[in-house]
Formats: structure tokens, C-alpha cells, sequence
């Protein structure tokens, strides 16, 4: 429920509540040590995972000996404890480390392997014909290209083609490989001798006409939707900004830069296309081609995600800087989504990543899945917020078996966002969202649950009246002990879903999935991150705890009660359900954009001075602009303005300056408006007294 925004006393109450969360939180993070239940394993043994479908799969044939891969060598940390405390301190908003990101080189000189041990492996590669790709600056992966031919005789093993069940082809080795005495004590996993996941996009298409069970849901059949202004009757990008309360004032041009992964090429005249129907400024996007990939188009579906992935960003924030594509078409899912994040932490050039791929955490298999987060670990070191979509198959996952999460979507160090179904009425004002779920119409459902492999991090929990800690998750379901998800979540429903054109895959298509939230959530925080560094408050980072921080003292979220992810008819088990507060369906749920931004502006729990408030605030009021105009606070970074409408109380908007003053834009006619100047600092922010503007008619 969207409730009055009380500004006036929002601040002082948040402050009282601070010492609270600095409690709670003397660790958000857990070390990668008690997260990984695959530490139980001998601290030697060099990991490799094969499919384990491959106990149920039939042989084809013996690869090709000439076919080239890419595999991934993995190198171990050398300071694994420094990591974890250092990404701890990093993300805790009251540390005094907190915000002091470092660059890849300086990630790799204090944690990374040694340049010997590095070098050592390198040299290894190359002296038996192997092909290094990208250099991880970090130093904990190297990833070579050889043949099969090549690889079987160097690892002693044989790799074959395979049948599964589902009737994939895929390549794997039957054993597990032998690891040469030159590696040995140097790398601690392999990853990349098998394509059994190949790829795994997770965006969902509607078809009207092709269902008459989802034509009946349709917004503009259902009483309680009026639909969307896109082509064929979906959300437009205008749609989606007004319906969540998109604080479009608070982005400031050529600042933020957004990433997104993508296993192939697409059509930049899509996005083109996709832009001029909503708009939308030619925004530059970028392709980062990740293992030689030459970027061809040669998937329809990946074609489709890639291009709903970039007009999501670009629709929600169209002042973002650029978009950069990572894209690796040619690997498998593994391999080419472990690259492209050592790709994005090399090039430490996004500030937001958004990643709307994912696989079970059972298919994906322990070594890859710590693989990931030793990188994830290294761009939450580096100010770098990753969002994952939650997947797309309900509580079950792809395996469709018992109770599944996703991954990338359930590692700790990304905001994991479900799914919704999201009806709004007229001037696409929000009504209501509930959890999305047509499992029962082949439709799919929003991904969450509990991860099987890494334990519940401490911004999971709260503590008490009596003093003990508990999960945010136990009161509707979920974990006391591993990580729960979704985070968040937004519009995902294919049914309620979003236009965007793809002329490959036929022109303007209604789509969905939580690769339409993923870039959602991911393109909003890309504002937030941009007043946050106009305001002198730096880079937001890694945001889970700032996220549960929020949810936990203040506001922000439109919690989404109705709904489960799961389907006891087909699946014999049942899943989630959604309830008040968290849920393992939708996190704490959808952003109240102005709201959210709010808090996220103004309470940050940081030692120190708050600034002193700002004086001679005045203004003048033309017919929908305004400027308002004051003198510098004494110890501020930059200054917050809010105008509420003072004939309505949802409709309320925050601009942002590092100077005295700012234009508001975007006002109503004869419109008297309370005005709001907030002094900002790291510590917090400071309200000035307010001045009334009454625009002209």
C-alpha cells in the first residue's frame, strides 16, 4: 500500500532508528568461507563440475578433436579473509571505510594471487599451444582457448557428445579431467568442459490470441487494469516511470553508465526504433565484445532479451551516459557469463550492471557458482552494483523438480529482482501489483526461494525485542540460515508486460519475464547513483543493505501481499507466498520511486556531523517551472529539494544540486507547492524551513 509521504518528520525519525541498524549490522556480510557449503571439501582439491545429467544422458558420438573452447583456469585469492572484511566495511554505511572503493589493479595488489603464481600459470598455457584470452587484472581467473583435441590430452580425458533426456546435445567428459602437476597447488577449479547449459535467457513473450486463458488476463479486458500505450496495448517506457514514480528530475546527464550481459549481438536500429516510438534521446550503446566474440546475431531469442534489456535501461533513465553490451555468444552460459563479469570488473566503467540470465544452482554446480562470487565480491569492492533477474519458472527453476533457485540471481553479492504482475489505471497511475504466476497457463512464474549453496547474509536479519537475530524471511516462509530471494522486484508478468520492438523476431512484441524487472531496478538505482555523486556522496555500490535497510526503518516499496510462486497441481510440492514485509516471491517489492529516493537521499547512517541547515531560501514561479534559491550550508556536499503539491499528496518530486540553487520543471499550472530545501552531507541531511510557490495559471 502506497501511503502519504510525511516528509517533515521522516528525517529525525530515521536517526532515531539508526542506532538500531549500525547494531544489526557490525557485519553485513558474511566471508565467502561460511557462505560456500562446498568449503567442506579438501582446501587442496582442484573442483571441476560435469553435468549431472550426464548419469542420464545417452552417447552420441566423440567431439570433434579440431573444435576449439574456452575454458577457465580458476586461481585462489590470496588474502580471502582481507577480501571479505574489506567488501564488509566497505558496504556498512557507518564504517569509516564505507564508499572507499578500489580499482581492479588495487583489488588485485592487496587480494589478488601473486604475479608469480599468475605468470607461472600463463606460462603454462602457452608453452602447451593454448590460446590466453582477456587478462584478469585481479589475477583470479585465466581463461585459454585450445582445441578438444588438445584439451584431452593435456587433462588425460575424453570428450564426447551426449543426448540428454530433454534431447539437448551437449559435450562433456564422462570423468573428471586430470589436472597436470604444473597447476597443481596454483588453481583451485576449472570451469568450461562442458556446453550442457549453452544458454539461458529468461524473457517470456506474449501472443495474443495463442492463449485464450492469458487473453482473458489481459490489461483492458480486466476491470482493474486499463493496459498500457505501447504497441498492442503494453507499457511503454512513459508508462512505466509514472507508474512506479520514476524521480526523472533527479538524474543529471552524461553521469551514470549502465552494463548488461548478453550470450549474442543484436540490432542496434531495435533500439532505434524503440527510442523513436517512446521519445527517447539516441542514447549511445556500446558493444563490449568478451572472448573474441565477434557479434553476430545469430539467436532470435538472445536477440530479443538483448535489446528488451537495453530499451528497459534507456526507458527508465533516458539521461543514462551510454549502455555497454558484454556480449559472448560463442561459449556456453558458464563460461561466457563468468568472462563477461571478470570483462565488467576489468574495465570498472559501469556504475550499475543489470543481468536478466540465469540457470539452477544445481545445473550451474558449486565451482562455478564460487567462481561467480569471487568476482561478484571484486565489484562490490569496486563500487559496482549488480542486479540479477530471479529467473523465470517459479519456485522450481529450469529443473522443474523440487524447489530451485537461480543463478547468478541467488549469489550475495547482487539485488536479486523477481517478478510481477503490474495493472495500473488511467494516465498509467498505479493501482496494484500481485505476484506473477501462470505456471498453470504455460506462462511461467517469478523465480524465488533459498539458495542450497550460500548461507544467509547478515542483512538478512534484524534483531529482536528479545535481542536475537532473525530472518527478514521467516515470517512468510523462508530461511533462517541461507540466502533468501528475490530482493525486490517490478513488472514482469508477459501479460501486463512491455513493448519493444525486434524486427527479427517480427516488429513490436509484448514481453516479460524478470529480464524485464532485472534492467528495471538497475536502470532506477542508475539515478539514484547519479544524485547520490551530484550530491557529494559518492558512488552507491553494492546497495543490499542500504535496500533491507530501508524496508526494515523507513519506506519506500509497495509490498505485494497477494500471490505464490508455485503450482501444487503440476509440481506436487507447493511453492512461496507472497505476505506482508519480505517474501521469498517478491523481496519487499516494487519501488515507490519518489519515495524510495527519498530515504535513499536523506538517510544514509554514516559517523559524523550532519551539515547546518540552509537559510534565505526563496523562489520565483513561472507557469510550470520554478527556481528556488538559497544560501550554502555550513559542512554540506550538496543540497536536496522536494515539492510536494500541496492540493495532492502522491504527487511529490525531489531535484538535486551541488550549488545554491535548481530549477523544478515539470510542475502544474496555479499549482501551490511546499518546498523543502535539505542540507546533505555523508552523516545525513538537515531540512530547511519551508517556502510556498504557487505557479502561474
Amino acid at each position: 500500500m502506497r501511503n502519504y509521504p510525511f516528509s517533515s518528520w521522516r528525517v529525525s525519525a530515521c536517526f532515531t532508528a539508526m542506532t538500531f541498524y549500525c547494531c544489526v549490522s557490525g557485519a553485513l556480510l558474511v566471508s565467502s568461507s561460511k557462505l560456500a557449503l562446498a568449503a567442506t571439501n579438501d582446501a587442496n582439491e582442484i573442483t571441476i563440475d560435469l553435468p549431472a545429467a550426464l548419469s542420464t544422458s545417452k552417447l552420441v558420438s566423440h567431439t570433434e578433436t579440431d573444435k576449439l573452447i574456452n575454458i577457465i583456469l580458476l586461481l585462489p585469492l590470496s588474502d580471502e579473509n582481507g577480501a571479505d572484511e574489506f567488501v564488509q566495511r566497505v558496504s556498512t554505511p557507518n564504517d569509516p571505510l564505507y564508499g572507499r572503493y578500489l580499482t581492479p589493479e588495487e583489488y588485485g595488489a592487496k587480494f589478488g594471487p601473486s604475479v608469480t603464481n599468475y605468470s607461472a600459470v600463463e606460462n603454462w598455457a602457452k608453452t602447451n599451444g593454448l590460446l590466453s584470452q582477456e587478462r584478469n587484472i585481479a589475477r583470479t581467473t585465466l581463461t585459454v582457448r585450445g582445441s578438444i583435441g588438445q584439451l584431452e590430452k593435456l587433462f588425460g580425458v575424453e570428450i564426447n557428445n551426449y543426448q540428454a533426456a530433454d534431447g539437448r546435445i551437449f559435450y562433456s567428459p564422462r570423468v573428471k579431467p586430470s589436472v597436470p602437476s604444473e597447476l597443481q597447488g596454483r588453481i583451485t577449479g576449472i570451469v568450461g568442459f562442458s556446453n550442457y547449459i549453452q544458454s539461458a535467457p529468461l524473457v517470456q513473450v506474449y501472443k495474443r490470441g495463442q492463449n485464450q486463458e492469458l487473453d482473458r488476463l489481459l490489461p483492458g479486458v480486466r476491470s482493474d487494469t486499463a493496459g498500457g500505450n505501447g504497441p498492442g496495448g503494453a507499457y511503454d517506457a512513459k508508462d512505466l516511470r509514472i507508474a512506479y514514480n520514476v524521480p526523472l528530475e533527479l538524474s543529471q546527464s552524461g553521469i551514470e553508465t549502465v552494463a548488461v550481459f548478453e550470450q549474442g549481438g543484436f540490432d542496434p536500429t531495435d533500439v532505434a526504433k524503440y527510442e523513436a516510438q517512446n521519445h527517447l534521446p539516441a542514447v549511445p550503446v556500446e558493444d563490449r565484445n568478451v572472448n573474441g566474440y565477434g557479434g553476430g546475431i545469430d539467436d532470435p531469442g538472445v536477440e530479443l532479451e538483448a535489446v528488451l534489456d537495453i530499451d528497459m535501461i534507456i526507458g527508465i533513465n533516458p539521461k543514462v551516459k551510454k549502455v555497454i553490451v558484454y556480449e559472448d555468444g560463442q561459449d556456453s552460459f558458464p563460461v561466457a557469463l563468468l568472462d563477461s563479469l571478470v570483462a565488467m570488473a576489468n574495465d570498472d566503467a559501469a556504475q550499475v550492471i543489470s543481468i536478466s540470465y540465469g540457470a539452477d544452482e544445481v545445473m550451474m554446480g558449486n565451482t562455478q557458482m564460487a567462481a561467480e562470487g569471487k568476482v561478484l565480491k571484486q565489484l562490490a569492492a569496486q563500487g559496482q552494483a549488480v542486479f540479477v533477474s530471479a529467473g523465470d519458472q517459479g519456485a522450481y527453476g529450469r529443473t522443474g523438480s523440487g524447489l530451485n533457485v537461480s543463478d547468478p540471481g541467488a549469489q550475495p553479492y547482487v539485488t536479486s529482482v523477481g517478478g510481477t504482475s503490474l495493472y495500473t489505471g488511467p494516465d498509467s497511475v498505479y493501482e496494484l501489483e500481485d505476484v506473477w504466476n501462470l505456471l498453470g497457463a504455460g506462462a511461467g512464474a517469478t523465480g524465488g526461494g533459498v539458495s542450497a549453496y550460500w548461507a544467509i547474509p547478515s542483512w538478512q536479519l534484524f534483531t529482536d525485542s528479545q535481542g536475537q537475530l532473525v530472518s527478514v524471511a521467516s515470517f512468510n516462509g523462508g530461511s533462517s540460515t541461507m540466502r533468501n530471494m528475490p530482493d525486490v522486484a517490478a513488472v514482469a508478468s508477459p501479460v501486463t508486460g512491455v513493448s519493444v520492438y525486434s524486427a527479427l523476431n517480427g516488429g513490436w512484441q509484448q514481453v516479460g519475464g524478470t529480464s524485464a524487472s532485472s534492467p528495471i531496478w538497475a536502470s532506477y538505482i542508475s539515478i539514484v547513483d547519479s544524485a547520490w555523486r551530484t550530491i557529494g556522496l559518492g558512488r552507491v555500490g553494492f546497495v543490499n543493505p542500504l535496500l533491507y535497510y530501508q524496508a526494515l526503518e523507513t519506506d519506500g516499496y509497495d509490498d505485494i501481499t497477494d500471490g505464490t510462486n508455485g503450482n501444487v497441481n503440476l509440481y506436487g510440492i507447493p511453492g512461496y507466498t507472497a505476505g506482508g514485509g519480505y517474501d521469498n516471491c517478491t523481496g519487499w517489492g516494487s519501488m515507490w520511486g519518489e519515495d524510495l529516493v527519498h530515504n535513499l537521499l536523506l538517510f544514509h547512517p554514516h559517523n559524523g556531523r550532519t551539515p547546518d541547515p540552509v537559510t534565505g531560501v526563496h523562489g520565483t514561479a513561472g507557469k510550470t517551472t520554478a527556481r528556488v534559491s538559497w544560501t550554502a550550508a555550513k559542512n554540506a556536499t550538496g543540497y536536496v529539494v522536494e515539492a510536494d503539491d500541496m492540493s495532492n499528496a502522491f504527487n511529490f518530486t525531489h531535484y538535486c544540486s551541488a550549488g545554491t540553487h535548481v530549477e523544478l520543471t515539470g510542475l502544474l499550472p496555479g499549482t501551490s507547492y511546499y518546498i523543502r530545501v535539505y542540507s546533505v552531507n555523508p552523516p545525513g541531511a538537515t531540512e530547511s524551513v519551508p517556502l510556498i510557490l504557487t505557479t502561474q495559471r
